[in-house]
């Protein structure tokens, strides 16, 4: 295993190196896996060396990085995880400038930024902040701040642009939705019902999925999608499992919710949603869990760490599912 860490170490500083249901309708039946060919189930990988919940996530040049988030004891950390799918492997990043959970990882124009969340270990301060990870320097940096600060918001990148929804601000429960563009974060709408801890996903083609969140507590979640593109942001429909504390991700056909949590326990359903508003299920996660992390490389989904059991709970888990056709 030593080995391998230190050959997925210098794959990491190599890649960086080189540059680095429809609106008013009830919510359609999902198809089973059986009818869209996937496979039948998750599958396990290397766990993560330490444990947390509500991290955020990302790949860039092939690599999962996941950011921040809580261990068992309620502490942020400022620490970065990265793995290689390819080596089933993990490695150390380079450490945040402070600690911070519940914030978003987005992967933009072979950059990373890391957008929001506690600040430190509080749940009451979220923060604004912004930070550009400088691949040359292999440091974070400042950059533009976002209007308000927020907390347990979901961002993706539409191929042009981050676009960023929903979360706690200063005075509870949000629903507008922010673009940075040019250097600067406009408002481009709101949510059609305002919501934190909710997933967000593109097709990288100008198309944004908002999915999920709850507004408040664990039996106030919600499992409506909106979808923004270009300057508006309108209701698409309803995917069957309603749930907060929960990862998304863009299969290639439809933007995927995954995992979740409700008052009697996790979930580890996996809903994706094209659209057009048609609803697929795909095969549940073998561990659900909550404040996980997801992302796509090669092909493959993956979901990392997040906590088995509703609260505070932690895990370093990784579960792998191909997305072939």
């Amino acid at each position: 295993m030593g080995l391998t860490l230190r050959f997925a170490g210098l794959v990491l500083i190599a890649a960086l190196a080189a540059g680095c249901g429809r609106p008013g309708q009830p919510p359609p039946s999902p198809r089973p896996p059986a009818e869209t060919g996937r496979p039948a189930a998750w599958s396990l990988r290397a766990p993560a060396p330490v444990a947390l919940t509500e991290v955020a996530a990302a790949p860039i040049a092939r690599l999962i990085w996941v950011v921040g988030g809580l261990n068992m004891q309620g502490e942020a950390v400022k620490s970065v995880q990265v793995f290689s799918p390819k080596h089933d492997a993990w490695t150390a990043g380079p450490d945040l400038p402070e600690p911070v959970h519940h914030a978003a990882l987005v992967s933009a124009d072979d950059q990373l930024y890391l957008i929001g969340g506690y600040a430190g270990s509080s749940l009451t301060q979220p923060t604004a902040a912004v930070r550009r990870f400088d691949p040359s320097a292999r440091r974070w940096v400042d950059a533009p701040a976002l209007p308000q600060p927020r907390a347990a918001g979901a961002a993706a990148w539409d191929g042009k642009r981050i676009v960023y929804g929903g979360g706690v601000g200063p005075d509870g429960v949000v629903g507008e939705v922010y673009a940075l563009e040019g250097g600067a974060w406009r408002a481009i709408g709101a949510l059609s019902r305002p919501r934190e801890h909710l997933g967000a996903a593109s097709d990288g083609q100008g198309r944004v999925w908002l999915l999920g969140g709850r507004e408040g507590g664990l039996d106030r979640n919600l499992a409506t999608v909106d979808l923004v593109e270009g300057g508006k942001v309108r209701l698409l429909g309803e995917l069957p499992t309603p749930r907060g504390g929960v990862a998304a991700f863009w299969s290639g056909s439809g933007a995927c919710l995954a995992g979740g949590e409700q008052p009697t326990g996790t979930l580890g359903a996996v809903e994706c949603i094209n659209a057009n508003g048609d609803v697929v299920e795909f095969p549940p996660l073998s561990v659900p869990r909550h404040g996980l992390g997801a992302a796509v490389v090669d092909g493959v989904a993956y979901t990392l760490l997040g906590g088995p059991k509703p609260g505070l709970s932690v895990s370093g888990t990784v579960e792998a599912l191909p997305l072939g056709g």
